[in-house]
């Protein structure tokens, strides 16, 4: 049973998070269910969002340190990645 429960997208699309939710969905990264989740704290989750853009879009982290973090993460979901 989940501790958290996951926000419509849809609706978090019509308040304060729409960039980003707007943003996440055109690059498909990182998935809706991120701020499904966190949009409980839209400041956490807005600032969580421009960290994964800093991380992973800008290049100021080196391309095998990313793939060693999506690995590493998905192992920590437990995803087939």
């Amino acid at each position: 049973m989940p501790n958290i429960t996951m926000l419509d997208v849809d609706e978090l699309q019509q308040g304060p998070l729409e960039p980003y939710v707007r943003q996440c969905l055109k690059q498909r990264a990182p998935d809706p269910a991120f701020h499904a989740m966190m949009g409980h704290n839209p400041a956490l989750s807005k600032s969580m969002y421009v960290a994964w853009g800093t991380v992973f879009s800008t290049g100021a982290v080196d391309h095998k340190l990313k793939e060693i973090i999506r690995v590493q993460l998905s192992r920590m979901a437990d995803c087939n990645y």
